[in-house]
């Protein structure tokens, strides 16, 4: 690459003409196109982090991947990336306009199978959304004990009295009965075991283990947090840990929206969660997973550690 490509604004250009000549090779297929070296190409325009979640070398990286063969689910992680960075740029028009984009490639004879395109509640009909979680909710409250809505659920119903327009899933906690981080361990490995034996969980799992994925009724993901209390004091995986007394989270309080559960101290909960500006609207928030992992650092070792005892002993 010569020197004058190393400037910001001629790199994102070479980006965008591999975007166009990634997208041209699939409605137009020809032989001597060679995707891997335009793949090693765009990485190499993306010298630091932040510009691997770019729009423009999304859209490229996506498009090189499905033109390259093989499960499309290899751009399942860009197409979500892309979609969070359209959401905090207030992009989503832009993004429902590569979603279709895509599914006009399928009908040209390319494979989508398994792909999975995030979708905004604010296209979605919320009442039967939360049909769903009620009865998704009841039913798991009866395997494992009393559920209520947590974090960006939580903060759609307390701020905004409906879901959050730009978020795509929905989020639950559920009160272990433990002691401690081991014993909260050792209830959470439980759990999910008894949810699985029951069908609540769903097929695809994340890799974290600190969270479990339940079976919707829609196109949404419904997540699923562990909490208990020690010593007095409110943990809720992965926001809460010892912040609040347990006071803040019992008895649960009934929702005026949804008439679902949510803790007695809903707003001090969110502070924790989300910071003091939580009232506020900011589709750019992201959550800071490296903080809250350390912070929870005894119960994900236990969590590790139960899960091999576990796998050991079957």
């Amino acid at each position: 690459m010569n020197q004058a490509m190393q400037r910001p604004w001629q790199r994102r250009l070479r980006v965008m003409e591999i975007r166009d000549i990634a997208l041209a090779q699939l409605f137009h297929p020809r032989p001597e196109f060679d995707r891997d070296r335009y793949t090693k190409e765009l990485v190499s325009l993306a010298p630091v982090p932040q510009d691997q979640m770019a729009a423009d070398f999304l859209e490229a990286d996506i498009l090189l991947k499905l033109g390259a063969g093989g499960r499309p689910r290899r751009a399942q992680k860009s197409l979500y990336r892309l979609y969070k960075a359209q959401v905090a740029a207030n992009g989503l028009p832009a993004f429902e306009t590569f979603a279709a984009l895509l599914r006009e490639i399928e009908t040209r004879g390319h494979s989508l199978e398994g792909l999975y395109f995030p979708q905004a509640f604010l296209s979605m009909n919320h009442d039967s959304i939360w049909a769903d979680v009620r009865k998704v909710l009841g039913e798991v409250s009866a395997v494992i004990g009393p559920l209520f809505l947590n974090s960006g659920t939580l903060l759609g119903v307390v701020r905004d009295k409906s879901f959050i327009a730009h978020d795509d899933d929905v989020d639950l906690a559920v009160i272990l009965e433990a002691e401690g981080a081991e014993s909260a361990a050792r209830a959470w490995q439980e759990a999910r075991i008894k949810l699985g034996q029951a069908g609540l969980l769903a097929v695809r799992q994340g890799p974290n283990p600190g969270a479990a994925k339940l079976i919707s009724g829609g196109v949404y993901n419904i997540d699923l947090f562990p909490g208990w209390i020690e010593q007095g004091r409110v943990y809720v995986y992965p926001h809460t840990c010892g912040d609040l007394p347990d006071t803040a989270l019992l008895p649960l309080a009934t929702c005026d929206v949804t008439d679902l559960p949510i803790p007695a101290d809903a707003e001090a909960m969110l502070a924790v969660n989300y910071g003091k500006g939580w009232r506020e609207p900011d589709p750019g928030y992201a959550f800071p997973w490296t903080r809250a992992n350390r912070r929870f650092a005894a119960f994900l070792t236990a969590l590790e550690t139960d899960g091999a005892d576990m796998h050991d002993d079957d």
